[in-house]
C-alpha cells in the first residue's frame, strides 16, 4: 500500500494532483478499509453474528482521470515519465504505472479541465458476482458494468467517490478478470 502513497504524493509533488484531490485519495485509500471494517461490525453486532470483512485490498490497482484531450495528455505522461502504454481501451488508453496503471479518457465534451473520475482497489480471487452479493447483502449499493465478457463492479463511498473493485491481475483488458491485452 505505501507504493501507492508514494504515488499519491509524487503526482502531488509534480504538480499533477491539488492538495484536495491528494487528501480525498489518501482518504479513501486509508480510511475506506477501516470504515468498511467499522459499518461490519455494527452490522454484525446487530445481527449478532460475526461477518467477514469482504476481503483484503492487495493493491491501489489504477486510477481513472477524464481529460479535455486525451492524446495531449498520454503524451504528457510518456514524454515526462516515461509510461508506456499498457492496454488502449478506447476511446481511452491505459499507461503502464509499475504495480498498477493510470488510465487516461475523455471527459464530458464541454470539461475544459482534467478530473479523477474513480480509483480501484484490487482484490484477489475476485469474482464480481460472488462480490455484488455480498455488497447488496450488507446493504451496500453496487453494479457491474459489462465491458466485453469482462465484468467491471463499481460502488460509491460515503464520501461520493466512485470506487472500482476488481482482481489484482485487472490491467483494464479483456477476458473475464479483464487481465488479457486485446
Amino acid at each position: 500500500m505505501s507504493a501507492g502513497f508514494d504515488q499519491l504524493l509524487r503526482r502531488y509533488e509534480n504538480g499533477r494532483m491539488t492538495r484536495r484531490e491528494l487528501l480525498a485519495a489518501l482518504t479513501a485509500v486509508a480510511v475506506a478499509p477501516a470504515a468498511s471494517a467499522g459499518t461490519i461490525a455494527a452490522a454484525s453486532a446487530a445481527a449478532g453474528q460475526p461477518v467477514a470483512p469482504l476481503g483484503a485490498v492487495k493493491q491501489l490497482n489504477h486510477v481513472s482521470i477524464f481529460v479535455p484531450d486525451v492524446k495531449k495528455s498520454t503524451q504528457f505522461y510518456q514524454d515526462l515519465l516515461g509510461m508506456p502504454v499498457l492496454t488502449h481501451q478506447d476511446p481511452g488508453i491505459n499507461l503502464n504505472a509499475g504495480a498498477g496503471f493510470l488510465g487516461i479518457y475523455p471527459a464530458p465534451q464541454n470539461a475544459t479541465q482534467g478530473s479523477i473520475n474513480h480509483l480501484c482497489l484490487a482484490v484477489e480471487n475476485f469474482d464480481a458476482d460472488k462480490v455484488l452479493k455480498t455488497l447488496t447483502d450488507r446493504g451496500t449499493r453496487a453494479r457491474i458494468r459489462q465491458r466485453g465478457d469482462t465484468k467491471e463492479l463499481y460502488l460509491t463511498d460515503p464520501d461520493g467517490i466512485s470506487v472500482q473493485l476488481q482482481d489484482t491481475s485487472y490491467i483494464g483488458g479483456s477476458g473475464l478478470l479483464g487481465n488479457k491485452k486485446p
